[in-house]
């Protein structure tokens, strides 16, 4: 488990611009052993969400803020790394943002958690045109598609995706987060039985559970 010290010099890391005291903490719990879980959920995901709602609220800076997420999606790449010895368990997934969409922090997180579940992922990130997407899915045949959306005004972008997914691949189970779906509205309109909404890697462990698990054939 991650102590509260941790988490907050983690955290100061990161709004520091401190690139190599973050590494040092990431590489400390690896070394220890750490759940790989708890550094996603605990260290990455909690950290971003606290930088979030400070900039939010004025309290750290654009600049601030990027610098933070580029030093977490390369402490995303290390946890990987450091995970790349174990067997895969031959699930392939891709993740993706919508077209338009560039804020891609969230995709990678779901893409790295994957990664250290023993997925075979290919992480698309940010603007991806559809019809790349779509040539990508017939290129690798996944077995999960997971789409980010952070702004609510390219909702029908998401749609329209998800519609296109369906008409070639209509057997293709999707997840789909991001901040333009935290309202219950938004959900609402994803009415499509093969699209979960993830709100968390928690949720996402659920969803794994349900769907992808010995239990779940």
């Amino acid at each position: 488990m991650i102590s509260e010290p941790i988490y907050l010099h983690f955290l100061n890391s990161l709004l520091e611009g401190n690139k190599q005291q973050a590494i040092n903490i990431v590489s400390h719990l690896l070394n220890q052993n750490v759940d790989l879980k708890d550094i996603f959920i605990n260290l990455f995901q909690r950290s971003m969400y606290r930088i979030g709602s400070m900039w939010e609220t004025d309290k750290c800076t654009v600049a601030d803020e990027h610098i933070a997420t580029r030093i977490t999606e390369g402490l995303i790449e290390l946890v990987v790394h450091h995970n790349n010895g174990k067997p895969k368990n031959g699930k392939v997934a891709i993740i993706t943002c919508v077209d338009k969409e560039f804020h891609e922090l969230g995709a990678h997180i779901i893409s790295g958690y994957l990664e250290v579940n023993q997925w075979t992922v290919y992480f698309v990130g940010s603007n991806t045109p559809q019809e790349d997407i779509l040539t990508l899915i017939k290129e690798k045949n996944p077995d999960l598609i997971g789409i980010s959306n952070n702004f609510y005004i390219h909702f029908l972008r998401l749609i329209k995706l998800i519609q296109s997914i369906n008409r070639e691949f209509p057997n293709l189970k999707i997840i789909v987060g991001g901040q333009a779906l935290a309202e219950p509205a938004s959900q609402g309109m994803l009415d499509f039985p093969n699209v979960s909404y993830i709100d968390s890697l928690n949720s996402l462990d659920l969803y794994l559970q349900k769907n992808f698990s010995d239990n779940s054939k």
